[in-house]
């Protein structure tokens, strides 16, 4: 390797340069198709500074990684942010590229010419390139230099810009033909291997913290990335290979996501806090600074006593009628054709009508437990006056609906239950999490019941057998089992009786009494003193003791694991414009990355500390055709012989790399260079209805020859 004297020396002999050794810049990625370590030198100057170039983050990036040049956010920018904002202008450089200042071409060759001596005793595995931002306003438009010589080969590159030009002025064959006539080769031992990327939406902000990744004006970015050998710059797309990049921020605020991933993240919260008094005791924890919900800047404050009353109020109106419709969600009917559609609606109302769901969606969004708890005891408090008979939905078997229901119906131990759980406090806030656990489970089984991916999501939360099928398998099963018709399936069948089940066995304790009285009844005659005040023999507790949270740690495992799914295929959904027939491969592709042993997912809390998730899968061309019909943001076409060909006359090794980009591929730090200035760039990239593109060109010889840079 080289060593950190050599470069030492290097960079003695040249001090008003920075050189030192890095993952390459991204614009030297556009004609190297790597991230590759390399020595990288540019001038000084006052937007640069030596020790602060990329080290905070110098992790492998993907291959042309697009990125933004985000302007300082204003975190109150979740008040307008809907399809209506204008996009960022996506740009191909990095933000903190923009202090690369590049050298006069002389000066660059002195060095390269400086540092190749250096590596003429050098193997191949030991030599590091080196790479030199050149100034373009020089003869032939220079960009950048290269040295990557060792003892053998005199390997050297140059990067120039070659103007403007539609793709249909470009000749493809013609490069071919010049590239053969140069190599001694003929016309069909040369390869050609083109590949371009389509940015659908959006751009991402690889410099921000979270906060800022929350707030900013694009919850991800959406591509396509294709390839193909072809001698055609044209995007063939019927037959190139399309890979669906796409990188998504869980919990941005503008993503109707969202209504889902504030129940886990206020049940990761609530389970956190059970384990720490579990370990350390109650009085161990202060309920009055301990979180419930997620606090993100910038997220409008919900009023949750005024939402409370709210309810409560409208329960008391409508004190026997709840609508009730099929599978109990309300967020979901038979006009629903898209998940953003579905989310919507969730958002605006709910997903059920069930009065402990509709509690949760409320307490969930309490600033801190001991304000959840206060507003627990005071809805109970209300319901057990007896003035209201909740709605709860036929499969709720948490202890709190039984609870409600036990309540509403006048239970003569209703102020004792109170009072125990106002004195214990894991009691009552594992009451509340066990709904929200349930009620979570359900949505996110629903909303995948639009992809017909119920049954594998189901099988995520009973870890049975069927979570080793794989998905085609589970699909064919739906398939058998409903024979073409409806199929509903109930996601709460086999809770009971699963070994990971959050629910206990409660039927026992709570069998209805056919001859239990109204509450009418049971007022009227605690009235005229005819009902004891003392418990019943055949009255049984209304709550167990404690609340089992072990599973918990898994649920809320694979809760974010889904809720990734979810936001890739909401953005899938919007960018693509698919439909849930054309969703169901990415979503089985999804669920075999992010749901399984391997996932990059592990817990809620990482997401909530790094909520930037990004896959790149290969997708059919039929679901994006219509969008390969356009032009391209940037294209790569690499030119050079064939492994095989043995037909040229010289031993050297040569290819070359064209790109065509939309926008620069380098920071106006060089780009101002280039004629017309880049305030210009709109006239000379567009000739009324004709798209242009910036034209660059890599060529790159290695050969034995004699170990000198010609100037």
């Amino acid at each position: 390797m080289v060593s950190n004297s050599l470069l030492q020396q290097v960079a003695e002999n040249y001090p008003k340069y920075v050189i030192e050794k890095r993952s390459i810049p991204s614009y030297v990625g556009m004609y190297t198709g790597d991230n590759e370590d390399a020595i990288f030198v540019y001038a000084k100057g006052k937007q640069s500074n030596d020790n602060d170039f990329d080290r905070k983050n110098n992790s492998k990036s993907d291959d042309f990684e697009l990125t933004g040049s985000p302007l300082k956010l204003d975190l109150s920018l979740h008040t307008i942010l809907d399809e209506t904002l204008l996009p960022d202008e996506p740009q191909l450089w990095r933000k903190e590229e923009s202090g690369h200042i590049p050298m006069d071409i002389e000066q660059a060759r002195d060095i390269a010419n400086f540092y190749n001596k250096s590596l003429a005793q050098m193997t191949k595995e030991d030599a590091i390139p080196m790479w030199i931002l050149c100034n373009p306003s020089s003869v032939n438009k220079p960009l950048l230099l290269t040295i990557q010589s060792d003892e053998k080969t005199f390997s050297r590159g140059i990067v120039s810009y070659e103007g403007a030009m539609t793709l249909e002025e470009v000749d493809v064959e013609k490069i071919v033909e010049d590239f053969a006539a140069q190599e001694g080769l003929r016309n069909n031992s040369v390869n050609v291997s083109v590949n371009c990327k389509y940015v659908l939406s959006g751009v991402t902000y690889g410099c921000l913290n979270t906060d800022e990744l929350l707030n900013a004006p694009h919850g991800g970015v959406t591509e396509l990335l294709c390839s193909w050998s072809t001698k055609t710059l044209l995007t063939p797309y019927i037959s190139c290979k399309v890979n669906y990049a796409q990188e998504v921020t869980v919990g941005h605020l503008a993503s109707p996501c969202n209504t889902i991933w504030q129940s886990v993240t206020a049940l990761h919260n609530i389970n956190q806090l059970l384990v720490e008094i579990t370990a350390a005791g109650v009085g161990s924890i202060n309920l009055e600074s301990a979180t419930i919900r997620n606090k993100v800047q910038g997220m409008k404050q919900s009023n949750v006593k005024k939402r409370l009353n709210e309810l409560l109020n409208l329960t008391e109106i409508y004190t026997y009628t709840a609508e009730c419709p099929a599978g109990g969600c309300i967020c979901i009917t038979e006009d629903t054709n898209s998940l953003k559609q579905c989310l919507s609606a969730m958002r605006a109302k709910g997903s059920s009508n069930d009065f402990t769901y509709k509690l949760w969606d409320i307490l969930r969004d309490c600033e801190t437990a001991e304000e959840l708890i206060t507003l627990l005891l005071h809805t109970l408090k209300f319901v057990s006056s007896g003035k209201i008979r909740p709605f709860i939905d036929v499969n709720n078997k948490s202890y709190l609906s039984k609870l409600v229901l036990k309540l509403s119906r006048g239970h003569s131990q209703a102020s004792k239950v109170l009072k125990n759980l106002q004195s214990s406090p894991p009691q009552a806030l594992s009451l509340v999490a066990q709904v929200g656990m349930e009620k979570t489970m359900w949505e996110y089984t629903r909303v995948m019941t639009l992809l017909e991916h119920s049954f594998y999501i189901n099988g995520i939360w009973n870890t049975d057998a069927r979570t080793h099928e794989s998905i085609e398998q589970i699909n064919q099963t739906i398939q058998d089992m409903t024979m073409g018709g409806d199929f509903t399936l109930n996601p709460f069948e086999s809770l009971g009786t699963s070994d990971q089940s959050i629910r206990l066995d409660s039927e026992s304790f709570y069998g209805d009494d056919p001859n239990e009285l109204t509450v009418d009844d049971f007022v009227s005659l605690k009235k005229h003193g005819l009902v004891s005040e003392k418990k019943d023999v055949n009255e049984v507790p209304l709550i167990a003791d404690e609340i089992d949270i072990s599973p918990w740690k898994n649920l809320l495992m694979k809760f974010a694991q889904v809720h990734v799914c979810l936001e890739h295929l909401y953005h899938a959904e919007t960018c693509l414009r698919t439909d849930f027939a054309q969703l169901k491969p990415v979503a089985s592709k999804l669920l075999e990355i992010y749901v399984s042993d391997k996932s990059p997912v592990k817990t809620v809390g990482q997401l909530m500390c790094d909520p930037v998730q990004k896959i790149c899968i290969p997708i059919t061309n039929n679901i994006v055709q219509d969008h390969l019909k356009k032009a391209a943001f940037w294209y790569r076409m690499e030119v050079n012989k064939k492994d095989d060909t043995k037909e040229s006359s010289s031993k050297r090794d040569a290819k070359l790399v064209y790109v065509f980009s939309q926008t620069p591929v380098f920071p106006p730090s060089v780009w101002q260079y280039i004629e017309p200035p880049s305030d210009d760039v709109a006239e000379v990239t567009t000739v009324g209805e004709e798209l242009k593109f910036h034209f660059t060109k890599y060529i790159y010889i290695s050969n034995n020859l004699v170990r000198k840079l010609g100037r």
